[in-house]
């Protein structure tokens, strides 16, 4: 469980859509509060950004939930292009999708109303 001391860290996790169900629900039966800020677009690899407030000591475990959570992977999507590759046909590439760009910052001020 998380520590019950005050919260002292704001982290900003971006995430891939398709990722973000699993992590959490996992930070969640973990204790952990999270907030989901935005998820705009319409395909999964859309990133959405998660703020979790918790105290530094348990920073080692959230950052645990991530690595297990949201592994990068190979996969081909739609390329981005005005002209179709064949008629009818979209172009795909190969690219890295998922894994997670994290932020943690101090908090000098925390108040829960």
């Amino acid at each position: 469980m998380p520590s019950q001391q005050t919260v002292n860290q704001l982290v900003i996790v971006s995430v891939a859509g398709e990722q973000v169900g699993e992590l959490t629900n996992r930070l969640i039966r973990d204790g952990f509060h999270v907030t989901q800020v935005d998820r705009a677009g319409l395909f999964q690899e859309t990133p959405v950004s998660l703020l979790i407030g918790l105290h530094r000591a348990d920073l080692p475990r959230l950052l645990t939930h991530l690595r297990e959570c949201c592994r990068t992977q190979r996969r081909f999507i739609p390329a981005q292009a005005e002209t179709a590759w064949i008629e009818g046909l979209g172009m795909m590439i190969e690219a890295e999708v998922g894994g997670a760009t994290i932020y943690a910052l101090d908090v000098e001020r925390f108040e829960q109303l």
